[in-house]
């Protein structure tokens, strides 16, 4: 199962991994997104609702905008001291170990408070430590799996998300009133698996000996990237980051389109709003693997990462001009399912293909996730401005102008050099 240490400063070539590896590691993964994507989209409201019913909104609005900074921030720095880190058990697993103890103790804070600061406090603690484990597990992927298996191990990692939240969902209906619950379980399995994953990757080599000692400079480089020294890393980059804000827009944007344009009878409503979340995360789970084996089977990542970028575009444009749900469905579809699914399915392995330095993998990851998710804080600022254009609700232009964006995207990852 595990291939031999390499010297420390020599970086060797990963042999295939087996199908329980990957089974493993697919499940870790999986644990640790549900352990805070179920909070994020569910529980952590709930709780809230709970703790301050009067301000519930406000205070929502303000523990979702920290909890996102702070995991901006978290994941490419314990990346970064990930990369760097010398113990005798190896650079992931120390900070798998540090990222789940501290996921526990931000739980444990968040179910236990009885006033927002405090949950606020535990809301941080999560969010920053679950990006340690975040980090050094994607790390892995670099450091143990070979590059014709990169990219269905890379698609598991990024369908995890989705996945854990459409399964995450069942623990809020088994113990609708069990807050540690609703926190505590989701955690548990994370370390369960984390655990199985950990005792299996026995050969987890330390960072290089010649690493420069964690500095002020290094800290600001955890979130830097230098076009000069990485350009089809950073070409990648603003790739993902232009892709990424139309699947921003919808992921924002779902329900009030389905309410303003569609206009479905009230009654409709809630079994409609289902429906839009679980076709597409459906669809995204099942389409996002075969990209990734797409990948692998034909060592080129321009042509998934490229098909995922049009079926978003050709989403975006059908929901532009929807005015039956079963076209808002389709369109939905094509964008949060398989155009979704294609980028799930081979970003990290195209990641991972255009970074120089192997010694910095767990930061280069953690930078490549920001690109993914920071569209979805930022477009939610610039659509007022489009769809104010005419009264209010002008959702095509919005929808128009992403899939633009989206499209534009395409241009800088054609530039790339160094994979096909």
């Amino acid at each position: 199962m595990s291939a031999p240490s390499a010297a420390p400063n020599a970086v060797a070539t990963p042999r295939p991994v087996r199908p329980t590896f990957i089974a493993v590691y697919a499940l870790a993964m999986f644990g640790i997104w549900m352990s805070i994507m179920l909070p994020a989209s569910v529980t952590l409201a709930l709780r809230i609702s709970q703790i301050d019913p009067v301000g519930k909104t406000a205070s929502y609005s303000i523990a979702a905008g920290i909890g996102t900074l702070v995991a901006v921030i978290a994941n490419p720095l314990f990346g970064r001291l990930s990369d760097r880190t010398r113990s005798r058990f190896g650079r992931r697993r120390p900070w798998i170990v540090v990222g789940l103890a501290g996921t526990i103790v931000g739980a444990a804070i968040i179910g236990l408070s009885s006033s927002f600061p405090l949950l606020l406090l535990g809301w941080v603690i999560m969010q920053a430590f679950v990006n340690a484990a975040i980090a050094a597990v994607l790390g892995i992927v670099p450091d143990r799996v070979p590059e014709n298996q990169q990219g269905l191990v890379g698609a598991l990692s990024g369908t995890a998300s989705s996945a854990a939240l459409l399964v995450g969902v069942l623990f809020v209906q088994w113990f609708p009133e069990n807050v540690l619950a609703q926190f505590g379980l989701p955690v548990m399995i994370a370390v369960l698996f984390s655990v199985v994953l950990m005792a299996m990757f026995r050969d987890d080599a330390p960072a290089p000996s010649d690493i420069a000692p964690f500095s002020l400079k290094e800290f600001f480089g955890s979130f830097c990237i230098d076009p000069r020294r990485s350009p089809d890393f950073a070409k990648l980059l603003v790739a993902l980051f232009l892709m990424s804000c139309g699947t921003g827009v919808i992921a924002t944007y779902t329900v009030y389109l389905l309410q303003d344009q569609i206009l479905p009878p009230d009654s409709d409503l809630p079994g409609l709003i289902t429906l839009s979340f679980v076709i597409p995360g459906a669809i995204a789970f099942i389409t996002a693997p075969l990209a990734g084996m797409v990948n692998d089977r034909l060592g080129r990542r321009k042509p998934v990462l490229g098909t995922g970028a049009l079926f978003i575009v050709t989403g975006l444009l059908v929901l532009a001009f929807a005015t039956t749900v079963p076209m808002f469905l389709v369109g939905l579809s094509l964008v949060a399912g398989i155009g979704t699914g294609f980028v799930y399915g081979s970003y990290i392995g195209f990641a991972v293909a255009t970074m120089n330095d192997p010694n910095t993998a767990a930061r280069d990851l953690g930078v490549t996730n920001i690109a993914i998710t920071l569209p979805y804080s930022i477009m939610p600022f610039i659509a007022p401005l489009l769809l104010g254009i005419g009264g209010g609700t002008n959702y095509p232009a919005l929808l128009i102008f992403s899939a633009l964006l989206t499209l534009l995207g395409i241009a800088p990852m054609l530039l790339i050099r160094s994979t096909r």
